[in-house]
């Protein structure tokens, strides 16, 4: 089976403090602490705009060697102009993602659609897309309305070796097909909590469901990246722990976000 990339949809949150980072930690070390227990994230933030360039390149800093970053392209993008007569947008956000991709950093970008985006008359929009996009951009898809899920689509995402999204949302799950080498999984949930600083209702039985499927239908994938949000559990950090466990993976040290910089845990000095 491929290896994993597990991570969280964000660092910077502050019902964190507490029981992820150290009560009264500034928003200015989430990355850093972060960092030491996940080696990789998906960006949110870029959703809602570009980033300046200069907090890309403080974002490569802030991180150890290997490290990844995958990032939702913007909403102007997916949302506002399904796509069209968006390139001087796509131009901005490939530039202003340049210094991860210059520190080995940067993994796949995520086209997340609404679930009013339908496959027509879209479909011929998001085959052009992935095609003007460069070789070298990796690409995972989330589509949500159901007229996607057919074989034309599959096929599609396939020719542009582009990875639909699998994972579970609030309008339903999305179908485990694997279109690319990369399987590229989002476990998002619903809006109805409000809170992360624990977990708030156990969804063991879903992960479950996700671990069979990607040991299954996704055994060819080169690398699984699994990305869990707040709203799935509560707390993302504990569900990404879950994630691993269920998976038989090495679990993350979660105090490790906790310790001053210096400070070795037991798992440290004995392995």
């Amino acid at each position: 089976m491929a290896r994993y990339r597990l991570g969280c949809t964000g660092w910077g949150y502050d019902d964190w403090r507490g029981g992820f980072y150290p009560p009264g930690t500034p928003a200015s070390e989430y990355l850093e602490r972060y960092a030491r227990v996940f080696g990789f994230t998906e960006v949110d933030s870029t959703y809602y705009r570009v980033p300046a360039r200069e907090q890309v390149a403080r974002w490569a800093t802030a991180t150890p060697p290997g490290f990844l970053f995958s990032a939702k392209f913007p909403g102007d993008v997916t949302h506002k102009a399904s796509l069209r007569g968006a390139e001087s947008t796509v131009d901005a956000f490939l530039v202003a993602l340049a210094p991860l991709k210059a520190a080995g950093k940067l993994g796949p970008l995520v086209l997340q659609f609404p679930a009013s985006f339908k496959r027509e008359p879209n479909a011929d929009a998001l085959d052009a897309f992935l095609a003007a996009l460069p070789a070298d951009v990796q690409v995972a898809v989330e589509l949500r309305h159901p007229s996607w899920f057919v074989p034309a689509t599959y096929a599609m995402l396939e020719s542009r070796r582009a990875s639909l999204v699998w994972g579970v949302h609030e309008g339903g799950r999305a179908p485990p097909v694997l279109t690319s080498d990369a399987l590229y999984a989002r476990l998002i949930g619903d809006r109805a909590l409000t809170r992360f600083d624990k977990v708030q209702r156990d969804l063991t039985p879903e992960v479950r469901y996700w671990r069979d499927r990607f040991e299954d239908e996704g055994r060819s994938a080169r690398i699984a990246y699994v990305i869990v949000n707040n709203h799935f559990m509560g707390f993302a950090p504990e569900t990404v722990d879950l994630v691993a466990r269920e998976l038989g993976l090495a679990r993350p040290d979660l105090g490790a976000a906790r310790r001053d910089g210096g400070q070795r845990s037991l798992r440290d000095l004995f392995g």
